[in-house]
């Protein structure tokens, strides 16, 4: 686990164990606590009506994405409608598990070569410690050795997903 996936986490359980097991709310994260590290790899998202809208998203995410996500639905962002509902998917588990969950996806490019490797962490938080209404998000990017240009994960032209799982206290 990266270490700003790894300062994440640490915080999301901070702040569930100062609400007594209750989930985080949107709030409890000051950005000064997050830090000038972590910050511009940080997003809030909104269940808005059965969808997700990127709230916030820092400087280093919109860097990697090649556009400012903020105000944007996830189902609208890509092209590809099957990373869209990858991306929804990870969103859903874990709202409905109610723990943070941890992914990893690779972008391929429009020759089928890898153009690099992401992962991120997906933290539930609810406004009444209960029914989870906003996700607190950090995302790690790395380019492949032999990628050329920009790496912008938004347009990918695929994409292959790996690991994806529920971190409970143990990890």
């Amino acid at each position: 686990m990266r270490p700003t996936i790894r300062r994440l986490l640490r915080l999301w359980r901070a702040q569930r164990d100062r609400h007594g097991g209750a989930l985080p709310r949107r709030q409890d994260f000051d950005p000064l606590e997050l830090g000038p590290k972590l910050l511009p790899y940080v997003s809030i998202v909104e269940l808005d009506g059965g969808r997700l809208r990127f709230r916030l998203c820092g400087t280093g995410l919109a860097k990697a994405a090649g556009l400012d996500l903020t105000g944007a639905y996830v189902d609208e962002l890509n092209p590809n409608k099957d990373y869209a509902r990858y991306i929804t998917g990870l969103y859903e588990q874990a709202r409905i598990a109610r723990l943070p969950l941890l992914s990893e996806s690779v972008f391929i490019g429009a020759l089928e070569v890898a153009k690099g490797r992401t992962q991120r962490l997906i933290c539930p938080l609810a406004q009444d410690g209960e029914r989870v209404d906003h996700f607190i998000g950090t995302q790690v990017f790395e380019k492949s050795p032999d990628s050329v240009g920009d790496l912008t994960m938004t347009y990918a032209a695929g994409f292959a997903p790996g690991l994806t799982r529920v971190i409970g206290d143990e990890a």
